[in-house]
């Protein structure tokens, strides 16, 4: 009978050891609280936040990649809401043809990016939980702020829609404050 409640308390004390302090299992709701917290910011600054079917759990070394749509001039937020087993997390964005446009590298337990689209088109985000304690839970938002322009449409220097671009070099009659005809 001694044998038998050794060998629990031994169970117990292994037990112990191996599982960390508190929750066991990794927490996607807690994941997505976190990535929502984070969107408040950018929500405030006029992005139109959106949940993806990036999420999941996963342990230190996983690599998640996603495809995103992008249009030309649009400002675009890549958010990575975590739990309290992720360490460390890193986000990368690549263009269509594999260049690096943006990554967030930094040691810290939140990755974000931000960027203005150059092109029409798609970008390939990938999602890297570099350290976890165990399996961790991540949850991905994508913002997107301005107006999509049609392809024919241009801009001048200032921004401003050009409103003949029959005019050479396409752009926009100058303003002036004479009346017609040069009166006053």
């Amino acid at each position: 009978m001694k044998t038998k409640s050794s060998l629990a308390l031994f169970a117990l004390g292994l037990a112990a050891l191996i599982l960390p302090a508190g929750r066991a299992f990794a927490d996607p709701a807690s994941a997505e609280d976190d990535a929502y917290q984070m969107a408040v910011k950018y929500t405030q600054r006029g992005y139109a936040m959106a949940p993806t079917n990036t999420s999941g759990v996963g342990a230190g070394g996983t690599l998640i990649r996603f495809i995103v749509p992008v249009s030309r001039g649009l400002d675009y937020v890549f958010l990575a809401g975590i739990d309290d087993f992720v360490r460390d997390i890193d986000i990368y964005v690549y263009d269509e043809v594999g260049n690096l446009i943006l990554d967030d590298r930094r040691p810290t337990r939140r990755a974000g990016v931000q960027f203005r689209s150059g092109y029409n088109g798609t970008v390939q985000v990938y999602l890297h939980l570099r350290q976890t304690n165990g399996m961790g839970a991540y949850s991905v938002l994508v913002g997107r702020r301005g107006a999509v322009r049609d392809k024919n449409e241009t801009t001048n220097p200032d921004g401003s829609l050009v409103t003949d671009p029959t005019l050479p070099g396409g752009t926009a009659p100058a303003t002036t404050k004479e009346s017609p005809a040069g009166g006053p």
